[in-house]
């Protein structure tokens, strides 16, 4: 009986090592975050750009380039889960909570865009396209939150709260040009630049 219970006791402590060892593991894919913030801001800043006029280009034209930054996004995203797939610390209950999160949030991003083409189809006005950005950052700030969460990082609720902040001045900039160019600095802050400082701590041999 008391092998039985020395051997419980042993189980019961390998699992809570395990737990704790999860919840260090290093967030993975910092560079999916950087690439789609530098892609989406510059995207951003083209668009931003044309409806100046400092470009040859019409609107309509510089629109196209949200879509080159959506195939450079998804690009991006098959290679960073190839690579992170077989990785140790990839299967660690931090980065499936994490990487959870941030495919609910590129859903959700993919099915409101098709709203807003819908929307401004069917009223023939481009108004509703300005409630993109506001959700985009209101999106980001729920993944941060949960990273923050799982991995009990500060920095990462500074960038939760920031995505927060952001979109309630995207909402203020509405509907005015500037919120492109708001809106594209906001994405080198807030996933670009926390992108980069993911990928500084993945070191070699992860937990």
């Amino acid at each position: 009986m008391t092998d039985q219970i020395q051997s419980l006791r042993d189980d019961l402590d390998y699992m809570k090592a395990l737990a704790r060892e999860g919840r260090q593991a290093p967030i993975l894919g910092g560079v999916m975050l950087l690439v789609a913030g530098v892609a989406f801001a510059a995207a951003s800043f083209v668009q931003y750009a044309a409806l100046k006029g400092w470009v040859g280009i019409g609107p309509d034209t510089a629109s196209l380039s949200w879509l080159v930054a959506m195939g450079v996004f998804v690009v991006a995203l098959v290679l960073t889960k190839r690579r992170t797939a077989g990785r140790p610390g990839a299967a660690a209950v931090t980065n499936r909570a994490v990487q959870a999160v941030w495919m609910g949030s590129g859903w959700a991003i993919f099915a409101l865009a098709l709203a807003i083409i819908a929307m401004t189809v069917r009223t023939h006005s481009g108004l509703p396209t300005f409630f993109f950005a506001p959700f985009i950052l209101a999106v980001y700030g729920i993944s941060w939150t949960v990273a923050a969460v799982m991995s009990r990082k500060v920095w990462i609720w500074a960038v939760a709260l920031g995505c927060y902040g952001g979109t309630v001045v995207m909402g203020l900039l509405a509907p005015a040009a500037e919120q492109l160019l708001v809106y594209g600095f906001a994405l080198l802050l807030l996933a670009a630049l926390p992108g980069v400082v993911l990928m500084l701590g993945e070191p070699s041999d992860l937990v």
